[in-house]
């Protein structure tokens, strides 16, 4: 009896959890260690929300993120290789029509006042699948 018990509490104490997502997904730029990453977490499984982290990753040299807080959950963030008129590399990512450039040579990700003029050449997108999977989905045309 007591048992069942133990089982139903547990149960109870893990509700609150169900439903909450933690995922990450990565476009390789150079290998395992340079790339740029997206890590989605969801407190409550009761939020249509989720906080996004904008990872720039090239180790052993460097890791930095920005974390943007409420973004939809469903919401698709496009990444992009802009024309390098930019004081140094950069990719852009798209955020719920915010735009961030995102280096891996300085390892510094952060937001643009406004939409780039150019946004050069679609990489692909960060998104949900219908099955729930979170991860980067090359755009065919980038090649």
């Amino acid at each position: 009896m007591f048992r069942n018990k133990a089982y139903l509490l547990l149960a109870l104490l893990m509700l609150p959890l169900a439903g909450c997502v933690y995922d990450r997904a990565i476009y390789v730029i150079e290998g395992r260690d340079h790339y740029i990453g997206v890590s989605r977490d969801q407190n409550w499984f009761w939020q249509d929300t989720v906080n996004i982290h904008l990872i720039a990753h090239r180790m052993p040299d460097c890791v930095e993120s920005l974390r943007i807080e409420a973004v939809p959950r469903h919401a698709t963030i496009e990444l992009y290789y802009p024309p390098q008129v930019y004081v140094e590399p950069i990719h852009i990512a798209e955020v719920n029509k915010v735009y961030y450039a995102i280096s891996t040579a300085s390892c510094r990700v952060q937001r643009f006042a406004t939409r780039p003029d150019d946004l050069g050449r679609h990489l692909g997108s960060f998104k949900e699948a219908p099955d729930g999977r979170f991860g980067f989905v090359a755009d065919p045309a980038a090649g």
